[in-house]
């Protein structure tokens, strides 16, 4: 064929059958990069082997595929997933306490009220052995049952008072005067008789006149136990 100004170089293709130029001077530049590397003593534990992936390559022998997307389910969506348990939930707990009775409900406050009684009356008899710790213990149980019972409060400040934890007395007192009854008799003198052993004089002369001013039929017992305050007290 001859060829012409217009034919480009080559252009029956020969070059496809002959060697590359470019590969050959590919492997020349990696053999001497092996060389120096050996020169060096730094050459690599195993040399890999060079691969000519040009080999056996025409225009129709391969197949380019196209490239899958990989889907990778991320750890943090399913950890973050919330659980959705379900719980039965029953309401016979909630309609119980709805279908008392007002009946039931004092039957119920009867029968809390004597098991406050006997743990009362056990922390009396630890209290009379001076055992107050022991008293302490049966009054708070009474509480547990009776929360609003004005004389477990004041038999369980007097048993502070005597273990001499005189500001701890004061708040089961206070309680009494403050969330029970203002004006309970036991309540006011036991803590006038506290606040005389701290030397509050002033709090003690309030305590006293409150307790006369709201329990005008009680005089003599009042007397009687100012009395018995400056000896047992």
């Amino acid at each position: 064929m001859q060829k012409t100004q217009l034919d480009p170089p080559n252009f029956d293709e020969e070059f496809l059958r002959q060697p590359s130029k470019v590969d050959d001077i590919y492997m020349f530049l990696v053999e001497m990069q092996k060389s120096s590397k050996m020169e060096g003593g730094t050459k690599d534990k195993e040399d890999k082997k060079e691969v000519d992936v040009s080999v056996g390559l025409r225009d129709n022998s391969f197949l380019v595929m196209k490239r899958g997307r990989v889907s990778r389910k991320s750890s943090f969506g399913r950890s973050s997933r919330k659980s959705t348990l379900k719980i039965p939930i029953t309401q016979m707990p909630f309609m119980r306490q709805i279908d008392i009775s007002e009946e039931e409900r004092r039957k119920a406050r009867k029968d809390r009220m004597i098991v406050a009684t006997n743990f009362r009356r056990i922390g009396n008899m630890e209290y009379r052995k001076s055992n107050f710790d022991q008293a302490i213990q049966h009054y708070t149980r009474g509480i547990s049952y009776i929360v609003d019972s004005p004389v477990l409060y004041v038999n369980r400040s007097l048993c502070y008072i005597k273990k001499r934890e005189y500001k701890r007395a004061l708040i089961d007192l206070d309680y009494v005067l403050n969330n029970l009854n203002s004006s309970c008799v036991q309540a006011l003198l036991c803590k006038a008789g506290t606040l005389k052993r701290m030397n509050d004089e002033a709090g003690y002369e309030e305590c006293v006149s409150n307790a006369r001013r709201y329990n005008k039929s009680k005089t003599a017992y009042i007397d009687n136990f100012l009395d018995k305050m400056r000896t047992d007290f």
